[in-house]
C-alpha cells in the first residue's frame, strides 16, 4: 500500500472508531472470493460498511411532496422561478405565473444557484456530471448481497447495482466532470470519447460488466472549492430573510432530511440546534 493509500485508509479508520461504525476491514484473498465482481490492484485496501444501503430517489421525492401537502404545503408544479428579491420586511418570488410575498424564504436552487443569485459572495462550480448503467454478463453483481461501491483512487468513482437486478450504475468524481456553463443550455449529448473513462474503469476494475453502456443520464450539481455546502441567511442588509442551501457537492440529497430541519429552523427560529459553524454562511469568507 503506497503512503497516499495509507493516510486515506488511516482516515477512513479513524473516522470509523470516532462514529463507531459497524464494518469489516477485508483482505485481497477475503474480497474474492465474496465480491468477485471487483478486481483488485496491489495496495487496495476494501472496507465494507455492514449498514449501508441505498434509497430510490424518485420515489423519496414523491413521497415527500405528497406528504408535505398532507401537512398543507402548497406545491406549484412546473413553474420556473425567474426571480429571488430581497425586501427589508421580506422576500419576492418572481415566477412565470406571477409574484408572491413571504416573510422568509428557504432556497435550494440547485445548479441554477448563480443564476438565481448572481451577486452571490461564495464560487459555485456548476458541473456537467454523466451517470452510466452497464449490463452484467454473469448475474454476480446480484446475489445475497449488492454493496454500492466508493473507489478513491487513482480514479475516484461509485457504482451500484440497480434494484431491478438488470443494470449496475457508474458514476465519477468531480474532478473528472466539465463545467456546465449555462444550466438552461445543458448538453445532454454523451459523445464516444466521454465514455473512455468507463471503459478504462471495467477494463481495470469490473471485469463482469459490459463495457458498452445499456443507458446514460445527463445532469448537473453545483460544487464549492472545499466541498463544504453554503446553508444559512445570505449577507447584506435585508438578505437576511433568504435562507440560502446550495453548493453540496453530490452529498446533498442522502442527508436532505436533516438538512430540511436545519432549514427550518433557520427560517422559523433564526438559528439551529444542530452543529452547523462549518457548513454555514455566516463570517464564511470562501466556498
Amino acid at each position: 500500500m503506497g503512503s497516499t493509500q495509507e493516510q486515506q485508509m488511516s482516515t477512513v479508520l479513524e473516522s470509523i472508531a470516532e462514529h463507531g461504525l459497524d464494518h469489516e476491514v477485508l483482505e485481497t484473498e477475503a474480497m474474492a472470493k465474496r465480491f468477485p465482481q471487483y478486481r483488485l490492484e496491489d495496495g487496495d485496501a476494501v472496507v465494507l460498511d455492514r449498514r449501508a444501503g441505498f434509497i430510490r430517489p424518485e420515489l423519496t421525492i414523491q413521497t415527500a411532496a405528497r406528504r408535505a401537502e398532507q401537512l398543507g404545503a402548497v406545491i406549484h408544479r412546473y413553474t420556473t422561478v425567474r426571480e429571488i428579491v430581497p425586501l427589508a420586511n421580506g422576500v419576492e418570488i418572481r415566477t412565470d405565473a406571477g409574484s408572491d410575498r413571504f416573510d422568509t424564504a428557504v432556497v435550494t436552487p440547485g445548479p441554477w444557484v448563480n443564476d438565481l443569485l448572481p451577486e452571490l459572495p461564495w464560487e459555485v462550480d456548476v458541473r456537467r456530471l454523466i451517470s452510466a448503467w452497464f449490463v452484467s454478463t454473469t448475474g454476480v453483481w446480484f446475489g445475497e448481497e449488492r454493496p454500492a461501491f466508493i473507489r478513491t483512487s487513482p480514479t475516484q468513482c461509485y457504482g451500484l447495482p440497480s434494484p431491478d437486478g438488470i443494470s449496475v450504475k457508474l458514476g465519477l468524481s468531480q474532478a473528472l466532470h466539465k463545467l456546465a456553463g449555462d444550466p438552461n443550455q445543458l448538453d445532454r449529448t454523451v459523445q464516444p470519447e466521454e465514455l473512455e473513462v468507463y471503459r478504462d474503469l471495467i477494463g481495470r476494475y469490473l471485469p463482469d460488466l459490459h463495457p458498452e453502456p445499456i443507458r446514460l443520464s445527463v445532469y448537473m450539481e453545483g460544487y464549492t472549492k472545499s466541498s463544504r455546502p453554503l446553508v444559512g441567511p445570505l449577507p447584506g442588509t435585508g438578505n437576511e430573510n433568504v435562507i440560502l442551501l446550495a453548493g453540496f457537492s453530490g452529498y446533498g440529497f442522502k442527508l436532505s432530511p436533516a438538512y430540511g430541519d436545519i432549514a427550518a429552523d433557520l427560517a422559523l427560529n433564526g438559528s439551529s440546534a444542530q452543529p452547523i459553524d462549518f457548513i454555514s454562511t455566516a463570517d464564511r469568507t470562501a466556498a
